[in-house]
């Protein structure tokens, strides 16, 4: 055997050496992730007698839907709809305006288009701090609306470089084409762009969903009526009280708490499947630097 043969053996097994030991650290980091979220859906469908006492379920002692209808008539579900009201709202707000935003700074012969971004690039380093935009929130009338928690995360800095960014990698000749056709700069975005950033667009919608959905600081800031009160809100109180109630009088159980906290993680749980087949590819191609 030669020794060009005996070097390539050598690192092939190096590979195999490396793949089984990279499989074992990713199944560490799957079971010590997984295991949490078991936890909780195996505890939400428990009865109160196995709850009791603080005890960690992973294998289920019982099956019922009773936490879930305690939920469900409870006013947890309000602060579910609020939640979703300002997650639905504020994603469709923001990608109405991260998407033109992102369309018009891909486009080179767009005047002061480098000084534009650099001033948008600066609110990723800098931040004006709580006092100025708490008094900022106050001066337009927004306390305690639920507005308050939608208008001001309308852009994401990162969301729009990465829209632009892939936006940026389209090619030309297509914008020129469809100019030639007489497609005004709306019609482009409509027509040829938006179809052709469909990747990127899921992933940013999902972004954006997401940190809508988990609002929690500014509720806590902005929003004092309880009935206006986030999910997010309401799961905080509710983790941290040893002993409540749900409206009725009846203790609350660690069963119904999970059944609160599987209510919170259904909305993305059932959105990340549609948009999953495009959201690698869209980072990728989103994240390159023009």
């Amino acid at each position: 055997m030669n020794p060009k043969s005996r070097i390539k053996i050598k690192e092939s097994n190096s590979r195999k050496i490396f793949r089984l030991f990279n499989a074992l650290f990713l199944a560490v980091v799957c079971i010590i992730v997984v295991i949490p979220i078991w936890n909780v859906v195996v505890t939400s469908f428990a009865q109160d007698q196995d709850v009791m006492g603080g005890v960690y379920l992973l294998l289920p002692k019982s099956f019922t839907l009773k936490n879930y209808a305690r939920v469900m008539n409870s006013g947890y579900m309000r602060g579910f709809w609020n939640s979703m009201f300002v997650a639905v709202s504020g994603t469709a707000l923001a990608m109405a305006v991260t998407v033109p935003m992102g369309f018009a700074l891909a486009q080179k012969k767009l005047i002061g288009r480098k000084i534009i971004m650099r001033i948008i690039s600066i609110t990723l380093v800098f931040d004006a701090g709580i006092m100025p935009f708490y008094i900022l929130i106050k001066t337009l009338g927004l306390i305690d609306t639920r507005l308050s928690l939608i208008l001001p995360f309308a852009v994401s800095t990162f969301n729009l470089i990465i829209v632009k960014n892939y936006m940026s990698s389209i090619p030309e000749s297509l914008i020129e084409s469809a100019k030639l056709d007489g497609c005004n700069d709306f019609m482009i975005l409509i027509k040829i762009v938006l179809p052709l950033a469909v990747p990127i667009l899921s992933a940013v919608m999902l972004f954006y969903f997401v940190s809508f959905w988990n609002r929690y600081t500014e509720a806590v800031m902005f929003i004092n009526n309880s009935s206006r009160y986030t999910l997010q809100v309401m799961l905080r109180a509710l983790v941290f009280q040893s002993d409540g109630s749900l409206g009725e009088g009846n203790a609350v159980y660690d069963n119904t708490k999970m059944a609160v906290m599987v209510l919170g993680m259904l909305p993305v749980l059932i959105i990340y499947p549609f948009v999953q087949k495009h959201f690698v590819s869209g980072l990728m191609l989103g994240g390159v630097k023009e």
